[in-house]
């Protein structure tokens, strides 16, 4: 199956966008969770602080449906 993962921040420096700026493509087996969908393609589960799917916050044992869009949210940063 074929799902749409974006990220923002940190996380595009491990998601290696290939669609956009934020947005990469990935092909990820049936039952599979965001969270072995992510250490699949070298993003650290721990440094996700959020997952939505469809503007709804999910949790990393989420089994997205084929063609979701995922969107990753690094933890706040600054000062």
């Amino acid at each position: 199956m074929t799902i749409l993962l974006k990220a923002g921040g940190m996380l595009t420096d491990y998601l290696k966008p290939d669609v956009d700026a934020y947005t990469r493509r990935v092909e990820a087996a049936e039952g599979q969770t965001v969270r072995q969908i992510l250490e699949s393609i070298g993003v650290p589960p721990g440094h996700v602080a959020m997952v939505f799917v469809e503007y709804r916050l999910v949790s990393l044992s989420y089994v997205p449906k084929d063609g979701e869009v995922v969107t990753l949210r690094p933890p706040v940063q600054g000062g």
